[in-house]
């Protein structure tokens, strides 16, 4: 029943997916090194700790999860080669894969499982994902060494989907208790690559792992991921060949690659959801007519045709087409800059006001920010950029040392996988201090429910909640593409734009 609720997405999403997948048809071959690019704000390898986004590309190649997630948001064995719900939801067992060892040399089983979901679960450990876990799961029952129980608090759909990504992570219990805080640094995992190096603000090298429990593979001997400043950067180290792949591309960035031989471009299948955000509870953005006025300041289609080309559908909400729950009547503040206007006046600042945007070292998102800065002076609302390195930009907001800021998520496997940890009170990454009892309410409903169908109009509601109050302003979903040297293959797209690079080759040629 849990797994067929997870592969509940649309016919739209299985029709982009299908034009999205690689034509790529020949036979993955042994060796070679795959070098990647990526705009790096990596602070940890360790995922019980890890929340940067970059952080996730290299956290995928040293660990497995217990699930993963498929090209189309399904859910498919990995650590656990299957799985079963039982009391109406509320216990799901797991039938782990015998035989695996970490990188270490010791046994991944049921204890194994236990102690990396207690650790999460463990307060005192400071995970930021103990919040969200701690809300679904009773406890961890070791039934035999190669068995594990879930006992959840209430039925939970989302379990699964929530699995296959951070907070399914195994890492060695033996190898994090002897490396303490130093683990980030030394990652131990059952992945089917080994960390070996990791040279902070320059690269990070992982090795194929010998003795990994998937038969044939990995087909790389190495992959080394390398810092790079921006897409600029990127491309060009892309066209030397010091590269082989880079992504979160734009439209904007990939006309200098297009048509170029040896080059391929694969698009994502979902973009992720770009939007404005602010602390609700602090000055000025406590201010609801405020927060209107510039809503109604924002022509959002003249960012998608200047930032997207004009290839990316505007954001309502937080929800594209493609998944489930999108709500097709949803409407977000349409652009009307005499209203702006007013509203500014009837929030206390006839004159105008000042304002400080942070303006992250990302350079669609510097690009964004620019065009905000003058579409908000139309309306007498002055826009001072903040510039904020890459690499501490999310924690800043995270620590809510920043206020105003561009922002930008990925799309989960289950509704309550976002709409829980931005828009619940007691979200993790509520970062915007949003609170609203119904919203609360609705979300606090819908995820108990096994039924998507009895599921999707409480998520639209609660997406028409969140639109009025606007503790986010909806812009766009983006369109994104990884570059790709034809020399490296197998690359596919998961829908929550984190490439995967565990089962790509690269020809001899």
């Amino acid at each position: 029943m849990l797994l067929g609720m997870m592969r509940a997405l649309t016919l739209g999403l299985a029709a982009i997916l299908s034009c999205a997948a690689s034509a790529r048809a020949e036979a993955p071959v042994q060796g070679g090194t795959l070098n990647v690019g990526f705009a790096s704000d990596t602070k940890t390898l360790d995922p019980i700790f890890s929340i940067e986004f970059s952080e996730r590309q290299v956290i995928y190649t040293i660990f497995n999860t217990l699930v993963r997630l498929d090209t189309d948001f399904s859910i498919r064995p990995e650590l656990a080669a299957s799985w079963e719900v039982q009391k109406d939801g509320t216990r799901v067992v797991f039938h782990l894969r015998e035989g695996v060892k970490f990188h270490d040399g010791t046994a991944f089983d049921a204890a194994a499982v236990k102690w990396n979901i207690d650790r999460r679960l463990d307060p005192a450990v400071k995970s930021p994902q103990q919040s969200g876990l701690a809300q679904v799961i009773a406890s961890v029952e070791i039934v035999d060494p190669a068995t594990v129980a879930f006992n959840l608090k209430s039925p939970f759909p989302g379990l699964l989907g929530m699995l296959g990504q951070r907070e399914g992570f195994m890492e060695s219990p033996a190898a994090a208790e002897k490396a303490g805080a130093d683990f980030g640094s030394n990652p131990v995992g059952t992945g089917p690559f080994v960390f070996r190096e990791w040279q902070r603000g320059n690269h990070i090298t992982v090795e194929r792992n010998l003795g990994y429990w998937e038969s044939g593979k990995p087909y790389l001997d190495r992959i080394v991921f390398h810092d790079i400043s921006g897409s600029i950067v990127g491309i060009q180290r892309l066209l030397t060949g010091e590269l082989d792949f880079v992504a979160e591309l734009s439209p904007q960035d990939v006309r200098q690659v297009e048509g170029r031989k040896g080059i391929g471009l694969e698009p994502s299948p979902v973009g992720r959801w770009y939007s404005l955000q602010w602390q609700v509870d602090k000055p000025p953005f406590d201010n609801f007519k405020l927060r209107q006025a510039v809503a109604h300041a924002i022509d959002r289609k003249r960012l998608v045709d200047i930032l997207m080309q004009g290839k990316a559908p505007v954001a309502e909400g937080a929800t594209p087409k493609a998944l489930w729950w999108y709500d097709p009547e949803l409407r977000s503040y349409d652009y009307d800059p005499a209203k702006a206007k007013a509203l500014l006046a009837e929030a206390g600042y006839p004159n105008g006001i000042d304002l400080t945007l942070a303006a992250p070292t990302v350079a669609l998102l510097q690009q964004l920010d620019q065009l905000v800065q003058e579409q908000l002076k139309a309306v007498a609302i002055n826009v001072k950029l903040e510039p904020v390195a890459n690499s501490e930009w999310y924690a800043r907001v995270v620590q809510q040392a920043i206020n105003f800021t561009p922002q930008r998520w990925s799309q989960r496997p289950d509704p309550d996988g976002l709409f829980t940890i931005l828009f619940h009170g007691k979200g993790y990454a509520n970062s915007t201090n949003y609170k609203n009892p119904e919203v609360d309410a609705l979300l606090d409903k819908a995820r108990v429910l096994l039924d998507n169908e009895a599921r999707k109009p409480l998520y639209r509601e609660a997406q028409k909640i969140v639109t009025r109050d606007l503790p986010y302003v909806p812009l766009f979903f983006s369109v994104e593409y990884a570059a790709i040297r034809d020399v490296a293959q197998g690359f596919m797209w998961i829908p929550d734009e984190i490439p995967r690079f565990r089962d790509m080759w690269k020809t001899k040629s």
